[in-house]
């Protein structure tokens, strides 16, 4: 017998004579322990969380975040990829509004610069890195932050206001995963709002010949269960009471003939989960197979039991201290066919985090005066602990934390790890989200674990799927592991063939720093690649190919960087920004001037230039244009003209009154609104450098060797004479223009490309008022007082964050969050008052 499973099996606590262990063991679970554990050693995950200094901001603040990196299993900080990706999108747009890419060594940190311009509304913040493209995108790092206009009036009407205190979907989740006939079950259910949020609710269920078969109330957001025995085949619906005192039906899911089921006890007793089976079709023993138990934890397989086919019903305990780590445990029942028919998942806290603690030299301060902080970690023991923390202090009258949110211990050990879609007429899809996540871990909440228990009741596990392991199927994988940024291309001989021995040299120049040169070799193929390269903002990559005797006679390209994933969003019925503006008043009222105050501090860090005498020759004269100024012009660059297939495409939507259709016979149609001819054509002039030229013409050319668009209108293409009376349509190439540098032409196995690298941090701007200087005049009320993002205890546990206060009377709240460097999580919370 394999002497792991073995181990394995030796752990099991078994209540009844339901389950034998025999020395030769079971050919399933041998095959099915090798394949979970091949998996999870071939497919490793990551785990990114971000803490950001608060949850909403003014149009033109910051917003700053420390990112850290984990390995999905045990926690620890990663440090294999090292590169992250963040992204800011708006919501209403399903677009992606700003990106940033940072280098990360297990950690790192970063800002984002909001533009005083951007519209009020829900943005979503979302990190993940290139590997963690290989598997569910659910699983990336998201967070909703509302970004603000300055707007005080209350748009939270009374008909929202209603219509988010109604019940407007109800979910039902029979406890092991189906309803089975002649079975007593607990069902777990979830009452959400038009927002997708829970909402308390009370109803009861009916059979299809309205007989009341049970009632029910939610306990806790809109979470609750009830014990439920399906007599037969029956259609059971459920009805809601609505505020106006209406019912509104729901189905409840199908009930099977047979089956099995499985129940939960981990609320009873401190020291043990007990799990109950019941059979609704009991196997005579002679003809009875054996059926398994399985629980895992993080990728780690720690229980196994054994049952027979031949009882209706039995018991097992599982005992904690056989568990690994915190968090969510996953326990499967497996057939006598070795398929997974239940499932149900338990929370287990060990409190295996570490200490962390804060204090502040005073408990009350005054304005603009100094603070120190004192940060501590040790572990269970009150050992020292070094690790890597961030600390962001707000003003408590302004920044109002969002009820029990998410903290960096919540999201590891909870919402990570759990998610759930649904789909309705309000939403196309939602990611399992959990709301006030905090609630269930504040330890003088006497029901949090009660609660808890429901919320695991009511959620589904998407880490991995158990029939991609039993299958041996394995991820796509498209993406690397980045240990850095890397430039790929291929190099090939000018009838695009392959070339033998082909070496390569990339330089990369940037306007700071000294160059960095490399060299690699392409394989049989053509392509070549420099991996694991650091370099920062824009880059201008050179990459120079060479055959083995010297020769440069081939084409060498640059792949384009690879675009970010695509936007998800969930779509919601009414605008999600309505909001009390009571609440925000002070925020909303201040934020406009601690803007302004940000870039007062950031012109105070700008030295002053001596005078520059700039010489230049007058600007040679365009001959290709002899028109004047155009009715419109759309200058190309290269992210428009990457995305055009054509000319004529860029045009599209891109200039008022010009209209691109295609002919149907592959060409292209182009008309100009407000303009007509007597000739009854409506295709407008086109002239290329000056010349004219057939609009087919336009379709072979290469979008990125255009320099700019001239559309001419009405009196503005007069001077073409009547062949522009449907207007005129200038293309001007950039090989064309009377300044053109022929050197930059791209030479024979050479090819230039430029590359954005990595986004170099900001510092925090805040002042210091233990020195007067001139701009301390200004008042002084920002909602982030300071943001400390790499915070280090030293061997003694112990670091310190010093900074001033500013001219608010408030209380201070302080958050600091952050991991050890040998393991375990840290969140610690801290207040003082200014008076």
């Amino acid at each position: 017998m394999n002497r792991k499973l073995f181990t394995l099996l030796s752990l099991i606590l078994i209540t009844t004579s339901a389950f034998t262990f025999t020395e030769d063991g079971n050919d399933f679970i041998e095959k099915l322990v090798a394949k979970f554990e091949k998996y999870h050693h071939e497919n490793p995950q990551e785990k990114v969380y971000l803490h950001l200094d608060k949850p909403y901001y003014m149009a033109g603040e910051t917003i700053w975040f420390k990112g850290y990196l984990f390995d999905a299993t045990y926690h620890r900080i990663d440090s294999v990829s090292r590169v992250l990706y963040v992204d800011l999108i708006d919501e209403s747009k399903g677009k992606i509004i700003i990106q940033r890419t940072l280098k990360c060594d297990g950690s790192t940190f970063g800002d984002i610069a909001l533009p005083d311009s951007l519209e009020e509304g829900s943005y979503q913040i979302r990190a993940y890195t290139s590997y963690m493209r290989n598997f569910s995108e659910e699983f990336f790092f998201r967070q909703e932050v509302k970004i603000w206009q300055g707007t005080t009036q209350n748009r939270l009407t009374e008909s929202n206001a209603k219509k988010l205190s109604e019940v407007a979907d109800l979910q039902f989740f029979p406890e092991g995963g189906n309803l089975v006939m002649g079975i007593s079950s607990r069902v777990g259910f979830k009452a959400v709002n038009i927002a997708g949020k829970g909402v308390e609710s009370e109803g009861f269920v009916l059979s299809s010949s309205k007989d009341t078969v049970t009632a029910f109330n939610s306990e806790h957001l809109g979470m609750g269960y009830f014990n439920f025995v399906p007599e037969n085949l029956d259609t059971y619906t459920a009805y809601i009471k609505q505020k106006d005192g209406s019912l509104k039906p729901f189905p409840l899911p199908k009930v099977y003939e047979q089956g099995y089921t499985m129940a939960i006890d981990n609320l009873s007793n401190k020291e043990k989960i007990k799990v109950f089976i019941s059979n609704s079709s009991p196997i005579p023993a002679e003809k009875a197979k054996e059926i398994v138990i399985v629980a895992q934890q993080k990728g780690q397989i720690f229980f196994v039991a054994k049952g027979s086919e031949k009882l209706k019903s039995f018991g097992i305990t599982i005992p904690k201290d056989r568990i690994p780590d915190d968090g969510i445990v996953q326990i499967t029942l497996f057939d006598s066919k070795g398929e997974p028919v239940c499932e149900r998942i338990a929370f287990v806290n060990k409190n295996k985090q570490i200490n962390l603690k804060i204090s502040s030299d005073k408990a009350i301060y005054k304005s603009r005066e100094k603070v120190t902080l004192n940060i501590e970690a040790t572990d269970k023991e009150g050992k020292p602990v070094k690790g890597d923390f961030s600390v962001a202090v707000t003003d408590g009258n302004q920044v109002i934390p969002n009820a029990f949110q998410e903290n960096l211990l919540t999201y590891l050990l909870l919402s990570s790890d759990i998610a759930e879609k649904k789909s309705n007429e309000y939403y196309s899809s939602i990611r399992g989200t959990i709301e006030q996540p905090a609630y269930y871990f504040e330890s003088n909440n006497e029901n949090a674990t009660r609660h808890l228990d429901i919320l695991m009741l009511t959620q589904g596990w998407r880490r991995f799927v158990w029939k991609d392991i039993i299958e041996d199927r394995k991820p796509n994988f498209q993406h690397i592991l980045e240990t850095g940024l890397h430039v790929t291309g291929k190099a090939l001989r000018p009838n695009g063939k392959p070339a033998n021995n082909v070496s390569l040299t990339l330089m990369l120049k940037s306007e700071k720093g000294t160059p960095q040169i490399l060299m690699s070799n392409a394989d049989s193929l053509g392509n070549y690649g420099f991996y694991g390269i650091d370099f920062n903002d824009s880059t201008e990559v050179f990459v120079q190919g060479m055959k083995e005797k010297g020769s440069k006679n081939l084409q060498v390209s640059i792949d384009a960087q690879k675009n970010a994933p695509k936007v998800q969003i969930i779509k919601t019925p009414f605008n999600p920004m309505e909001f009390d503006a009571r609440e925000l008043a002070d925020f909303l009222k201040k934020a406009k001037d601690a803007v302004e105050l940000e870039k007062k501090l950031k012109l105070n860090k700008v030295q002053m230039l001596d005078e520059v005498v700039v010489k230049a020759k007058k600007e040679t004269q365009d001959s290709r244009k002899i028109y004047g100024r155009a009715s419109n012009t759309l200058k190309v660059d290269d992210r428009l003209c990457a995305g055009a297939t054509n000319v004529l495409q860029m045009l599209q939507g891109r200039v008022p009154g010009v209209q691109v259709s295609s002919d149907g016979s592959g060409g292209y149609k182009v008309v100009i609104r407000g303009i007509s001819s007597i000739s009854l054509s409506s295709d407008p002039l086109v002239v290329l450098d000056g010349m004219p030229a057939s609009i087919d013409i336009l379709t072979g050319i290469n979008p990125c060797d255009v320099e700019q668009i001239d559309v001419l209108k009405g009196a503005d293409a007069t001077i073409f004479g009547s062949r522009a009376s449907n207007g005129v349509i200038s293309v001007l190439t950039k090989r064309g223009g009377p300044n053109y540098d022929y050197s930059k032409d791209p030479a024979m196995g050479v090819s230039i490309q430029k590359r954005l690298g990595y986004n170099v941090p900001r510092e925090f701007y805040a002042p210091k008022y233990d020195v007067e200087k001139p701009e301390h005049v200004r008042p002084d009320f920002r909602s982030t007082l300071h943001w400390a993002p790499n915070v280090q205890t030293d061997s003694t546990g112990k670091a310190t964050v010093t900074y001033w206060n500013t001219d608010a009377k408030a209380n201070i709240n302080i958050v600091a969050e952050g991991t050890a460097y040998n393991g375990g999580i840290g969140i610690a919370k801290h207040t003082y008052q200014v008076k």
